[in-house]
């Protein structure tokens, strides 16, 4: 992989003034991506997922307020970049693909049309050359009699066939990056597999990099070079995809680990795991740990202050960052033993 990634995020903060108080959903955010790596942002609904692919985007709500101390792509800093160059920017150098197409696509227009208007925007190409590629990307992506789909309107196609078109339209420009918001939500196994199998085929054809956010940590094993996993809009853990779902560290990944059935050892009628509580109201400054009230391994030091992200030490090869008083040493020590210790001391 290259050394200077596509994109690098730097201490991402988005706040969101309320009638009483201060929304504080994202909270000092850092991510990179390489050139061909795909890195998965996980967790629960509001832990600040989306908010910050669309700070990313530069696509925020009027009222949010964004403060970065980097936000640069292939080199060129975006954060004080004005609406016209977000305008050059999206759709040819970075694309995203929304959670729910439906409401993506504009139910006024034909696909073949938004897709030329699409091209159109950031290349000087002519009707026709503007059909022929959204045909080739059509087929590209498996849309089956891909000229009768240009004259469509959304709401004639299926769920799936949607989701590939918002696909096809994020290739339009061949971006050096795309965002994928939930991109498989709303469809089902079968094709959430067809269309998880077609990111990852594109992304090795392409060489472009990828962000693919998801509750889903299922959704993620055998895709994603990277995982980031988000609490409270924080950042709670990081580390190579294998490493995280083989061992995860925190005890929130270790939740959503075990709320994943697991083939041929969860059994029919077994109770999953889950946590408890729900994800807290992101409002005024942090003086403890965001997770304390739902860890099963919570106690005393959990509320002494901020806790900070640091590198965890586990073995050679496992680059490991967390946001957990816990140890991570590789001693092999559980947490309960380890609060216990600590509560005896």
């Amino acid at each position: 992989m290259e050394a200077s990634p596509i994109l690098d995020v730097r201490n991402l903060k988005v706040d969101i003034p309320l009638t009483d108080a201060v929304l504080h959903p994202v909270r000092g955010i850092d991510l990179t991506v390489a050139r061909g790596e795909t890195v998965a942002i996980v967790g629960e609904s509001g832990c600040g997922k989306s908010l910050t692919a669309l700070a990313i985007m530069g696509l925020l709500p009027r009222n949010a307020r964004l403060t970065s101390e980097r936000i640069a792509l292939k080199g060129e800093s975006l954060t004080s970049a004005g609406r016209k160059r977000w305008r050059q920017l999206r759709g040819d150098r970075i694309a995203m693909i929304f959670q729910d197409p439906m409401t993506a696509l504009d139910p006024c227009y034909r696909i073949g049309d938004q897709m030329r208007e699409i091209l159109q925007q950031h290349r000087r190409v002519s009707n026709k050359e503007a059909r022929q590629r959204s045909l080739e990307l059509l087929g590209k992506v498996g849309i089956p009699s891909p000229e009768d789909r240009l004259s469509q309107f959304p709401h004639q196609l299926s769920g799936g066939l949607r989701q590939r078109v918002m696909i096809a339209m994020a290739l339009l420009c061949e971006p050096e990056l795309i965002i994928a918001d939930e991109p498989t939500t709303a469809l089902d196994v079968t094709i959430q597999a067809q269309i998880l199998r077609l990111l990852r085929d594109i992304q090795r054809e392409t060489g472009i990099g990828l962000v693919l956010i998801t509750h889903d940590l299922g959704v993620v094993a055998g895709m994603a070079d990277r995982i980031v996993v988000m609490y409270g809009g924080e950042v709670v853990e990081v580390g190579a995809c294998d490493d995280v779902l083989a061992r995860p560290l925190h005890p929130y990944t270790e939740g959503l680990m075990h709320s994943i059935p697991v083939p041929g050892e969860t059994r029919q009628g077994q109770t999953l795991g889950f946590i408890p509580g729900v994800v807290p109201r992101q409002v005024g400054e942090l003086t403890r740990c965001g997770f304390l009230e739902r860890c099963p391994y919570a106690h005393a030091k959990c509320g002494a202050g901020p806790i900070a992200l640091r590198d965890a030490d586990v073995s050679d090869g496992d680059d490991r960052m967390m946001r957990c008083v816990l140890p991570a040493d590789g001693s092999g020590r559980s947490p309960e033993a380890w609060v216990r210790d600590v509560e005896g001391a």
